[in-house]
């Protein structure tokens, strides 16, 4: 884990993902990192929101198909969580699968890349964890690629 130059936590495999997510995606793309939890939520659910919640962010954000020439609006948010083995424990399981149900229910498509699923993603080698994370996106049914 590093910080970057606005401060962010940035995990293992997190700028790796964002390369690779680039190269699929492409330039029609917007890319956002650590992005905030509560700013993917409709203004109906941002007061329901825990202590806790308010200071979760997300690692990768993927905006697709705008809606309009302005592109302030878009037809598909895709959130990538880069989740290494401590996501593997029970409390923190608890807690992401609120938080994903919650960003589904927001109208967010939700990708977790596993450690275990991607060790080449995190071991930051892109040439290797390509198909990792081409994989890792198959697995959510509504997402093509």
């Amino acid at each position: 884990m590093k910080i970057n130059e606005k401060g962010q936590f940035i995990g293992r495999g997190e700028e790796t993902a964002l390369l690779i997510l680039k190269d699929v995606f492409g330039k029609n793309a917007e890319y956002s990192i650590q992005v905030p939890f509560i700013d993917l939520l409709n203004d109906d659910w941002k007061d329901t929101v825990t202590e806790r919640q308010e200071k979760e962010t997300l690692d990768i954000v993927v905006k697709l198909n705008p809606k309009n020439k302005a592109d302030t609006d878009w037809n598909s948010i895709i959130v990538f969580r880069i989740q290494d083995n401590h996501h593997r424990g029970m409390h923190t399981q608890e807690r992401d699968l609120v938080q994903k149900k919650t960003l589904e229910w927001n109208g967010c498509y939700v990708v977790d890349v596993w450690e275990c699923d991607c060790p080449n993603l995190f071991k930051e080698d892109k040439e290797k964890a390509i198909s990792e994370v081409k994989e890792a996106i198959s697995f959510e049914k509504k997402i093509q690629i």
